[in-house]
């Protein structure tokens, strides 16, 4: 983007969304944050846009309108993937319209896209690409990387890159999949990777131990990244969550680990055996 932009959405469970994106000393990689809600859900989207013919402003057109797209049909649907998968799907327009040639093995107009449905009792995060992170920090002050780099040419450069899901309960549900977290979360963070570079984990898990606001973290995050020298564009969506519903929560997420993840029988029949907590 050419210009910082901030911005701070309530959650209707309680809780808030900040955002923030600061192009840095010498943007390259070009990021857009958007943020939609619907009474399923509040969906946050950060998108990587790129192009064909390396114009600057109509990779950030992509990447706006990726983030966009992706937001409004994540919420709606509430379902992330859906998102994802809807913001391929404009861009691919959008190229269209421009009358570039767009190969149907490629997708260089959005590298990364990353998309989160929030509601009280769950994060579901949809992403491809290589160039988001995701964060989870629970109310014992654990932090944990639910989106994290793969190794270098995992795939070629510019080819459509696989679409890959994680589903964060914040209570134990009655099933879960084998994929499936169970985390008593306080915060979630979703952001670039020209953020978490310079940082590194300790200072990024420091930050976001801080007892401040949403808006303060992110633009604390942006700063210490700055100071680490950080060049390009820097874009963050903290997401603060309000207590959970259920007062024993925490402990219902330590019963659930270990049921998951101790037992000796077979991980279909932990499954079967697993204490059914209904969300109220």
């Amino acid at each position: 983007m050419s210009h910082a932009y901030a911005a701070t959405h309530p959650l209707p469970t309680g809780g808030e969304v900040a955002v923030l994106s600061d192009p840095g000393p010498r943007p390259h990689n070009l990021h857009h944050v958007s943020i939609a809600s619907h009474h399923t859900g509040t969906a946050v989207s950060i998108c990587e846009g790129d192009t064909l013919d390396n114009d600057a402003s109509r990779a950030g057109a992509h990447a706006r309108i990726a983030a966009e797209v992706s937001a409004a049909a994540a919420a709606h649907t509430a379902n992330p993937a859906a998102g994802v998968y809807a913001a391929r799907t404009a861009l691919e327009t959008s190229l269209a319209d421009d009358h570039l040639p767009f190969p149907p093995d490629t997708v260089s107009i959005v590298t990364s896209v990353a998309t989160a449905v929030i509601t009280d009792w769950t994060i579901d995060l949809c992403w491809m690409g290589e160039s988001v992170r995701a964060f989870a920090l629970t109310t014992e002050q654990m932090v944990h990387t639910l989106v994290q780099a793969h190794p270098q040419g995992s795939h070629p450069y510019h080819a459509v890159p696989p679409v890959r899901r994680r589903h964060v309960w914040r209570e134990p549900p009655g099933e879960v999949e084998h994929d499936d977290l169970v985390l008593d979360l306080r915060r979630f963070l979703l952001c670039s990777d020209s953020l978490t570079l310079p940082l590194g984990t300790a200072d990024l898990t420091r930050i976001m131990r801080r007892d401040t606001s949403a808006a303060i973290t992110c633009a604390e995050l942006i700063h210490a990244a700055k100071q680490r020298g950080a060049l390009g564009n820097l874009t963050v969506a903290l997401i603060d969550l309000p207590p959970s519903t259920r007062p024993n929560a925490a402990q219902a997420v330590r019963i659930k680990r270990l049921d998951l993840h101790t037992t000796a029988a077979p991980a279909h029949a932990a499954h079967q055996t697993a204490p059914r907590l209904h969300v109220a």
